[in-house]
């Protein structure tokens, strides 16, 4: 008997890219590889350059947020070590309403390819128990930050693996202007 056509499976990953202008008329932009599930939403009150945050509908709390913001540093190393940007962010968490600890999951590290640097914590507040990975980069005078956030017990009961967050985290890749054409 003849098999019968099927259309081929849906993508596992697709890349999410974003390109926009600062008030220059500069343009800066950005692709990670996402699950094409994602669904990206702007906040009502930006306070960024630009900002978005891709929401996964079927766990909910589980999203992939992207802050782009103007700076005067030229690299990521004029603001400090990956272990010093990562006690930078302990602190500015615990400052966060509602947040009682924060512990680091991972030692930060810098990916010697990009210059990024990655940092793992979980923060346990008042709203329940969430892993955050940060990617953060600076280029052409803006700061560019992947924040990755799943509650823990998404991680725990498997309906989230961190394999797969790490993999968005590490897809995340500011472009050239030679890509934004």
């Amino acid at each position: 008997p003849a098999q019968a056509e099927s259309s081929p499976p849906p993508p596992s990953r697709q890349a999410y890219t974003r390109v926009r202008s600062d008030k220059q008329g500069t343009k800066f932009g950005y692709t990670l590889t996402v699950s094409p599930t994602l669904e990206p939403s702007n906040k009502p009150l930006q306070t960024h350059l630009d900002e978005v945050n891709l929401l996964c509908p079927a766990v909910r709390g589980f999203q992939f947020g992207v802050t782009v913001d103007m700076i005067r540093l030229k690299n990521l190393r004029e603001f400090g070590t990956p272990e010093e940007v990562g006690a930078k962010i302990v602190m500015a968490e615990l400052k966060r309403d509602g947040v009682l600890d924060v512990t680091m999951s991972s030692d930060p590290s810098e990916d010697v390819g990009t210059g990024a640097y990655d940092v793992e914590y979980t923060a346990d507040g008042t709203r329940g128990k969430k892993h955050y990975i940060t990617r953060t980069v600076v280029r052409d005078g803006k700061l560019f930050v992947l924040t990755a956030q799943v509650k823990e017990a998404d991680l725990e009961d498997g309906q989230v693996k961190i394999g797969d967050v790490w993999d968005v985290v590490r897809s995340f890749r500011v472009l050239g202007v030679d890509e934004m054409e």
